[in-house]
């Protein structure tokens, strides 16, 4: 039944099959059409937002963007790119202090050495597997395999692996002697869970 709207008020009139077909197929086309024009719609809108960020982000990233509003990104100059010779310079900024000298490892390897005197003794760090940090009574000396000239005493040799694995000694260095310290390192976390 369909409901005609005339001149005399409301009317009911049958509808056979085909109008019923065609009826439908006007309304999905409707449809159909404008949910295109709303993928299009919204298709258009984020070309547009990314067309918008692509470009900032570049002008960004040449330094022809500044904070001020009264610069133009005309006027600003391109920023330049750092070069390898440029990194040796000091730093400014305190945020990003560029490291000048050798690496703290290296600096206490050489306090121990310098410690070490006529009577040092030698170390011969390992590790299974090897590449593990070395650390000398707290203090980071290298990566396994590792021969430390160091003075007679008493030292805690803790290693960490580069999967967390970890082990610990305690070491006795003789007066001129060499000795070898191998570490077999500890998983930190389980390898394997057994249920029963």
């Amino acid at each position: 039944m369909v409901m005609l709207a005339g001149r005399f008020g409301v009317k009911r009139a049958r509808m056979d099959s085909s109008s019923r077909r065609r009826l439908r197929t006007v309304r999905m086309s409707r449809d159909c059409t404008s949910i295109r024009r709303g993928h299009l719609h919204l298709l258009s809108l984020y070309m547009l937002v990314t067309c918008s960020c692509i470009k900032a982000q570049s002008l960004a990233e040449s330094g022809r963007v500044t904070s001020h509003p009264a610069i133009t990104s005309q006027s600003a100059e391109t920023a330049s790119v750092a070069t390898p010779s440029a990194s040796k310079q000091q730093s400014t900024s305190p945020h990003l202090t560029a490291r000048s000298g050798p690496s703290s490892e290296d600096v206490n390897r050489q306090m121990f050495e310098e410690k070490a005197g006529e009577d040092a003794g030698k170390l011969l760090l390992r590790s299974t597997p090897s590449g593990a940090e070395i650390f000398i009574d707290d203090q980071r000396v290298g990566r396994t395999p590792l021969l430390m000239i160091i003075s007679p005493g008493k030292y805690k040799i803790d290693m960490l692996g580069l999967r967390q694995e970890s082990g610990h000694v305690t070491v006795g260095v003789a007066p001129k002697e060499t000795q070898t310290v191998l570490i077999n390192l500890n998983p930190r976390y389980p390898t394997k869970i057994t249920m029963h």
